[in-house]
């Protein structure tokens, strides 16, 4: 504990030990307690035996025996699943489309931006806290209608996306798991209205100066008048047979038609490849209309889940 705040415990698995160096001192220095493991059963074994919180797990997908795949189905079988960041290598398209889909909370890409890497895990630490202050309420929401006018804002984006799934366990629609994974999709979907949108900032600035280049041009077009005053709407309908998302900016629009398909190795390394595949891996149906400027997200409710 330092000045009587709580520091978060991550673990980090990678057969790699220099990236689990290079983690490591990254993440102690932000004041996370890291506990570094080579090997996927390590991890295991410490989640069966280990008393002490567990905040965050970072793993490697291709690790030499049991890998990351394994590890994080076992991680979202437990009564109290622990986030979960997976790193992939370049061209592991498929495993990391598995990962999301057996519950990762997001995934980064070999070789990493530690700046980004930080920024992620200081998001899904915040989002966990959120979650477990959730209003007890929410067990008696039978449905909800919401709209919201957002300005250029990181962070209210972020703490949005809870909102915006705060009750879909509640509700029937789905498991808590899939709750994250529509949140993430959400978050990708707010940030390519609030930068690319309304900021006009083109996705090959973040590849070629990576996060903090990315950062420091959303804090100067936040300040050019031609910008500042753009505004996202966010329309939310929550229902027993479904969720849906309808956010619209007012930036130029694009040609959605010609999107390309970001299952393609190509198109997966980049950053604007990389949240179109989390918003169609996550959601039921996506459609866009005012010339790109809106999108259109629904899930339907999961076969199996409670009803009310």
């Amino acid at each position: 504990m330092k000045n009587g705040s709580y520091e978060p415990t991550i673990v980090v698995v990678d057969d790699d030990e220099v990236i689990r160096y290079t983690l490591q001192r990254k993440l102690s220095r932000l004041g996370y307690n890291i506990i570094s493991l080579g090997k996927a059963e390590d991890a295991l074994y410490l989640l069966k035996n280990e008393d002490r919180k567990i905040d965050l797990i970072i793993t490697d997908i291709k690790l030499r025996k049991m890998d990351g795949i394994d590890l994080l189905r076992y991680i979202n079988a437990i009564d109290n699943p622990i986030p979960t960041l997976i790193i992939t290598g370049q061209g592991n398209i498929e495993d990391a489309i598995r990962a999301l889909r057996y519950g990762a909370y997001d995934f980064i890409r070999k070789p990493f931006d530690m700046n980004e890497v930080a920024s992620t895990v200081r998001g899904i630490l915040r989002r966990r806290q959120d979650q477990q202050l959730e209003d007890t309420l929410g067990e008696f929401i039978a449905g909800e209608v919401r709209d919201f006018i957002l300005p250029v804002d990181a962070q209210v984006a972020d703490s949005l996306s809870c909102v915006l799934t705060k009750y879909l366990t509640n509700v029937g629609i789905c498991n808590k798991t899939t709750s994250e994974n529509i949140a993430m999709a959400i978050r990708e979907a707010l940030s390519n209205a609030l930068y690319h949108g309304n900021l006009e900032i083109p996705s090959d600035i973040r590849e070629e100066r990576g996060i903090k280049g990315f950062n420091e041009e959303i804090e100067k077009r936040i300040k050019d008048e031609k910008y500042r005053h753009r505004l996202v709407t966010i329309h939310y309908e929550l229902k027993k047979e479904y969720v849906e998302y309808i956010i619209e900016d007012e930036g130029n629009g694009f040609d959605y038609e010609s999107l390309s398909d970001p299952r393609e190795p190509e198109n997966f390394m980049k950053d604007s490849g990389r949240g179109l595949l989390i918003i169609r891996i996550h959601m039921d149906e996506v459609t866009w209309s005012n010339g790109g400027r809106c999108i259109r997200m629904r899930k339907y409710r999961t076969e199996g889940q409670l009803t009310h």
